[in-house]
């Protein structure tokens, strides 16, 4: 599991145990991300979500949101009173499911209930999504189903998340559950996010199905019942090259909403990585060797991808490479 970077986003999750947080004193301290519980269950609203959300917004800060999940309560009522809610506010970040406790349910019971939420949640918002779970919980009470999905993970006292048998990475690292931050009263969740955290642009179409018939799609947005091999001859190459293009370590396991991004050429079965003109990044590249490989510059890749920090990419990350 990877660990703290400092140039990573500082963030901080807060509840109606914080109370009214003084969000200028909050971002001054150098809090660029705020998460917000919004919900939990199928009826609580956290009192201060309004309040913190108006305030936070008028600070600037990257915003979140999160629901705490109760196990053998019905997951899709519960994904429609969060996104209910969250209502037509504006958000940065991905919404994130707060997945602690098993309530009974055994661990393929309670990952099947997540997904089901997870899945509700993306439906109804077009939007990308995080599992925030612990270290210990991942162990014991999950299943590798959700290593589909990107991970916040929670684990004190460390610099680095101990290993999980269903991820090997994360987007948001909580670090601490008894931070000092200006502007909050008492203990406050530290975190530290990647740029895997933020949304930007990772919605999904809300009619996905208006693209899959056009062989001239640069991307196309798995269903239902498909599969990598499925799509590759749908579209005239390999599941092997599909699954090189979108770094996908296993071919066997997609999911309806994903992102499949096509060979430029897609009529042609040899796909030669080279003419797609995106780029996932895998883990251990950099710009500059991303660059190399292409035959072109770090700071054309800067530009066409509006990069803020050349140092600063991650597993996942699509580029536009020409």
């Amino acid at each position: 599991m990877e660990s703290r970077n400092s140039s990573n986003y500082k963030g901080i999750d807060i509840s109606s145990w914080q109370g009214n947080v003084n969000f200028k004193k909050v971002k001054d301290s150098g809090i660029e991300i705020v998460y917000i519980k919004a919900t939990e269950g199928i009826s609580y609203v956290n009192n201060y979500f309004s309040s913190s959300y108006k305030n936070a917004k008028e600070q600037g800060l990257k915003i979140g949101f999160y629901h705490f999940f109760l196990g053998g309560v019905d997951p899709k009522a519960q994904a429609r009173h969060f996104v209910n809610t969250i209502g037509n506010r504006e958000f940065d970040c991905r919404l994130a499911i707060d997945i602690e406790q098993t309530n009974g349910l055994n661990k393929k019971s309670l990952t099947s209930a997540v997904i089901i939420f997870l899945e509700e949640v993306k439906k109804l918002t077009s939007k990308g999504i995080v599992v925030y779970t612990y270290t210990n919980f991942a162990r014991t009470s999950l299943d590798s189903r959700l290593g589909i999905y990107p991970l916040w993970i929670a684990e004190y006292g460390v610099s680095r998340p101990a290993s999980n048998p269903i991820w090997n990475q994360w987007v948001g690292f909580q670090f601490s559950s008894n931070g000092q931050v200006p502007g909050v009263s008492g203990n406050c969740d530290l975190n530290e996010f990647n740029e895997g955290i933020l949304l930007n642009g990772q919605s999904v179409p809300e009619s996905p199905r208006t693209n899959e018939n056009n062989k001239n799609d640069k991307y196309y947005i798995v269903q239902s019942g498909d599969t990598l091999r499925r799509i590759a001859q749908k579209y005239s190459t390999t599941y092997q090259i599909l699954a090189s293009i979108n770094g996908i370590s296993n071919p066997n396991l997609i999911y309806p909403g994903q992102k499949i991004i096509l060979p430029s050429d897609s009529s042609s079965s040899k796909g030669n990585i080279s003419s797609s003109p995106y780029y996932t990044v895998k883990s251990g590249d950099t710009l500059s060797g991303i660059a190399k490989r292409f035959g072109t510059t770090t700071l054309t890749l800067v530009k066409l991808n509006n990069i803020s920090n050349p140092n600063l990419i991650y597993p996942g990350q699509v580029l536009k490479i020409k």
